[in-house]
C-alpha cells in the first residue's frame, strides 16, 4: 500500500466482503476480520484521500444477524464509499463446479428478493448517518468530494487501460479483455507481447447501448446528452424498454432526465436486459 501511495494513487479500494470469520472462511476468502482492520488503519495512517470497501450481501451461510452486524461495523469505519455486491455464482466458480458435480440447479446463497432487502438496509443505515446512493451499489460520503471521476469516464466511453488476469479495457474504441489465466498471461508479458485474450469493436448501436445502460446503473441519464452526441433520442431509441420499466412502476421521469425508482436500482443489472439486443440477452456469463 505504501508503495502505490507514493506512486501516486489516490483512491484504495478494499475488498472486504464481510465481517464474520466463518462467512469469509466458507466462501474461500483469504483474509479475517482482523486483518481487516489492521489494512484499513493503515492504509488511513499513509494518507490515501479515497479509501472505498467492498461488501457482499447474500455470501454462502450469510444470515440476517451477521449481515445487520456486518453492516453495523462497515458503518462505524466511516469510508469515503461503500460498494455492495449482491452475491452471484459465475459458472467459472469452484461453488458452481461443486454445484455441478452435486447435481443441484440453485446456488447455495440468499435468494434474490432477500439479497436486495439486505442491500436496501444497508443503504438506509449509511444514509441516517448523511451518506447518498449514487448508484445500484454505491453509497458515499460527500458526493461533493467523492466523484467517481473514472467511473464517469469508463461509462461515457473513456480510454481504460486493464493491468492484471482477466480484467477488462476499452482502448481507441476496441473492448477486450485479458488472459483468463494466470500463466498464459505472465508468459506473454514476459516475452514482451500484450496479454489479450479476445477483443470486440463495438459498432454505433452497441456503443449507444453500452453507455445507456452503463449510465442508467447510476439511477439516471440525460436524453439530451444522449442525442447530442448520438444523434438520437432515448426516448425514441429505447422506446419499448422503457416503456416496460414504465408499466412496472419502476421509470422515473424528470424533465431530461430518465431515471428509476429505489426498488428499480436494487434490481437495475436484471432490468437492464430489456436494453440489450436479442444476440447478447442472454443469463450465463464467466
Amino acid at each position: 500500500m505504501q508503495a502505490i501511495r507514493d506512486l501516486g494513487v489516490t483512491r484504495l479500494s478494499l475488498g472486504i466482503e464481510h465481517f464474520d470469520d466463518h462467512v469469509l472462511e466458507v466462501n474461500g476468502r483469504a483474509h479475517r476480520s482482523k486483518e481487516i482492520q489492521r489494512a484499513y488503519a493503515f492504509a488511513r495512517e499513509i494518507g490515501f484521500p479515497q479509501i472505498n470497501i467492498d461488501l457482499i450481501a447474500g455470501m454462502v451461510e450469510e444470515t440476517e444477524e451477521k449481515w445487520r452486524e456486518t453492516v453495523a461495523k462497515a458503518v462505524a469505519l466511516r469510508p469515503d464509499s461503500v460498494t455492495i455486491y449482491q452475491m452471484e455464482v459465475p459458472y467459472n466458480t469452484d461453488i458452481y463446479q461443486q454445484m455441478k458435480a452435486e447435481g443441484k440447479l440453485a446456488a447455495p446463497v440468499a435468494d434474490w428478493e432477500t439479497k436486495r432487502a439486505w442491500v436496501d438496509y444497508a443503504y438506509a443505515e449509511f444514509e441516517k448517518i448523511g451518506y447518498t446512493v449514487t448508484s445500484g451499489t454505491t453509497v458515499v460520503r460527500d458526493p461533493a468530494k467523492v466523484k467517481f471521476e473514472y467511473r464517469y469516464g469508463l461509462f461515457s466511453g473513456a480510454d481504460i487501460l486493464s493491468i492484471g488476469v482477466a480484467s477488462f479495457g476499452h482502448l481507441a474504441g476496441v473492448h477486450y479483455q485479458n488472459s483468463h489465466d494466470f500463466q498464459p498471461y505472465v508468459d506473454a508479458v514476459n516475452a514482451g507481447q500484450l496479454p489479450v485474450h479476445r477483443a470486440l469493436t463495438p459498432g454505433a448501436d452497441d456503443r449507444y447501448i453500452r453507455e445507456f445502460i452503463l449510465q442508467l446503473k447510476l439511477g439516471s441519464v440525460s436524453a439530451a446528452a444522449f442525442t447530442k452526441k448520438f444523434g438520437r433520442d432515448p426516448h425514441a431509441q429505447f422506446a419499448a424498454p422503457l416503456a416496460t420499466l414504465r408499466q412496472g412502476g419502476f421509470l422515473v421521469e424528470n424533465g431530461d432526465r430518465i431515471g428509476v425508482t429505489r426498488p428499480a436500482l436494487l434490481q437495475i443489472d436484471q432490468l437492464l436486459h430489456s436494453f440489450f439486443k436479442p444476440e447478447h440477452n442472454t443469463g450465463r456469463y464467466a
